[in-house]
């Protein structure tokens, strides 16, 4: 029976180190680079909505760049940059009407983090909106 207890704190013992130590990870990137972070809300009842969130070269809006999925549950999104450079953000998805804006990252020696939130507006909103307007 004593065998047994200390062998089970020593498992306890190890978890907790193997757990304290997840906590403190961040990514390391070899040059500067922004991290463009935000949430996608439905722009009616402010819940969050998922779209898909393309980022495309402010030159040419046919080049993406990267993109994203925007969290179902959170509405959250994070896409990395290239810093001092202007992007097209692309907001789409089945249920919602296609939004671009226009972004411009900072100039940095470092990475930095960016947040930018958004809200989207659904097919079926507008519908409402123009059977209002009819009437």
């Amino acid at each position: 029976m004593r065998k047994f207890t200390k062998i089970a704190a020593i498992a306890i013992v190890g978890l907790v180190f193997s757990l304290s130590g997840s906590n403190s990870a961040q990514a390391q990137f070899s040059k500067a680079v922004v991290v463009l972070k935000g949430v996608v809300r439905n722009q009616e009842t402010g819940k969050a909505h998922s779209v898909k969130v393309s980022v495309r070269a402010a030159g040419d809006r046919a080049l993406e760049i990267t993109n994203s999925k925007s969290n179902s549950e959170s509405g959250s999104y994070l896409v990395v940059l290239q810093t001092n450079k202007k992007y097209w953000v692309h907001l789409e998805g089945d249920d919602i009407i296609t939004k671009d804006e226009l972004i411009e990252t900072p100039a940095a020696s470092k990475t930095v983090q960016m947040d930018k939130d958004f809200a989207v507006t659904t097919i079926s909103a507008v519908k409402v909106q123009d059977k209002a307007s009819a009437q």
